[in-house]
């Protein structure tokens, strides 16, 4: 590495009255206490949006941190154009045009909750055209906070979701238990969770007979020759099409708990305590599964700004960090392939795994080169505190050891840098940076 950086564990103790954070050896514990408010509207706009900058936490102090939230509750979906498809390199642009989209400053919570839907909903690139994945994604816009049913019914016969899973050209006579066996596992019901392998094979068989025309503009079609003859048993029921498989397991009572689990975690960070989670899942249920209920009463809840737990920035959100902190608009998608987490190719279908594996010894090297990468043509600092400057524009409230740490940095970077170089190569690989 270049003089002036050295690596090591953290320890931290955040500024006046955040939370003590100590990261080593892989382990971190948290001691929540009270947060400013400055850092309560850091906090919303790392979690309800991709993430917090000097500007953005600056134009919200007119609003308290309750009525942030509401702000970015009522806001409307931006107008997005269509990326430019039909071409040998649309495995390129369709996620970058989506990248492009999460790092504008106007991406909001609607445009969260795509992603959201993207990891848990999964399907791939690997197995659909960019055409394909990008028309499964309107499906994700239009249901985004609307009818989880509704979502699920489309999504089921998808054709990306058909490929992903083998559904296409899935017959009675030999049904393939892919598709049931995620859907129940993962995407409503949660594992082990009230359904045994015979839920599974006699779902599957509902589920059969679709299939994807190639030849016509990848439509999806149904024959009734590979499908269902007769109803099969199902939840002690019984089901004999998709539709009917999908409001069954929506009626199951594992469904909304598992849903209501889910979004908590996205957004707090951590999974629901067992009442917290009874309590949401009971306004879901309650209100036919629809989303913006939901949603409403998961940011709302009292744990949301009374009791927020840290946690481990995704790769995505670290290097659209990265990429507003550098004031780099030149920037292409392609680095979140060696970073692990490129729209439109999750790894598997339970999609990116998350937490502490954010903050692997071979993900921060990773970042670091990143990092060091980018900040040649980034934008100087024109302040006369230039640390406070770099750390504004990250949107970071360093701590003293870091602000310590990153001070040294200044004064004894490398004699043929500029001086402020060191700090902002470093100030990505801060725990404040990577932790939110």
């Amino acid at each position: 590495m270049k003089a002036g950086f050295t690596t090591g564990s953290w320890s931290l103790v955040h500024g006046a009255g955040m939370s003590l954070l100590t990261l080593s050896s892989g382990r971190r514990r948290v001691r929540a206490a009270a947060m400013a408010d400055d850092d309560l509207r850091r906090h919303v706009l790392n979690r309800l949006t991709f993430g917090a900058t000097g500007e953005a936490v600056d134009a919200a102090a007119v609003l308290s941190p309750g009525d942030l939230v509401e702000a970015l509750l009522d806001a409307s979906p931006r107008d997005l154009g269509m990326p430019v498809m039909h071409g040998d390199d649309d495995w390129s642009t369709v996620p970058q045009w989506w990248f492009d989209v999460m790092r504008h400053p106007g991406a909001g919570l609607h445009e969260r909750m795509v992603w959201f839907w993207h990891g848990h909903l999964t399907s791939s690139m690997d197995t659909s055209s960019p055409a394909l994945m990008f028309r499964q994604q309107v499906i994700f816009r239009r249901h985004a906070a609307g009818s989880f049913r509704d979502l699920l019914q489309e999504v089921t016969v998808d054709p990306a979701m058909l490929f992903w899973l083998n559904g296409a050209w899935s017959t009675a006579d030999n049904p393939n238990e892919n598709y049931a066996r995620e859907l129940m596992e993962l995407f409503a019901l949660g594992r082990n969770n009230g359904y045994t392998e015979d839920d599974v094979h006699q779902a599957a068989v509902a589920l059969s007979g679709w299939w994807v025309d190639g030849d016509h503009d990848d439509r999806v079609e149904f024959d009734p020759e590979r499908g269902p003859r007769h109803t099969v048993p199902l939840f002690g029921g019984r089901v004999g099409s998709a539709a009917e498989v999908i409001d069954a397991v929506c009626d199951h009572p594992a469904c909304a708990p598992h849903i209501a689990g889910a979004l908590y975690r996205a957004l707090h960070g951590v999974d629901p305590a067992d009442d917290v989670r009874a309590e949401l899942a009971a306004v879901f249920a309650d209100g036919g599964l629809q989303l913006r209920p939901l949603l409403e009463a998961t940011v709302r809840h009292p744990t949301f700004l009374g009791n927020p737990q840290p946690r481990p920035r995704s790769h995505l959100e670290w290097y659209i960090a990265l990429c507003r902190f550098l004031r780099r608009d030149d920037v292409d998608v392609w680095p979140l392939y060696s970073l692990g987490q490129m729209p439109f190719s999750p790894p598997n279908v339970a999609g990116w795994p998350g937490n502490d594996r954010w903050l692997s010894v071979g993900a921060e090297l990773t970042k670091a080169q990143l990092a060091f990468d980018l900040m040649w043509d980034a934008a100087p600092p024109d302040s006369d505190d230039v640390v406070g400057e770099l750390c504004w524009r990250a949107g970071i409230s360093p701590g003293p050891a870091t602000r310590a740490a990153l001070d040294e940095a200044y004064v004894t970077g490398p004699d043929e840098w500029e001086p402020y170089r060191s700090v902002m190569a470093l100030i990505p690989l801060t725990p404040e940076f990577n932790i939110i």
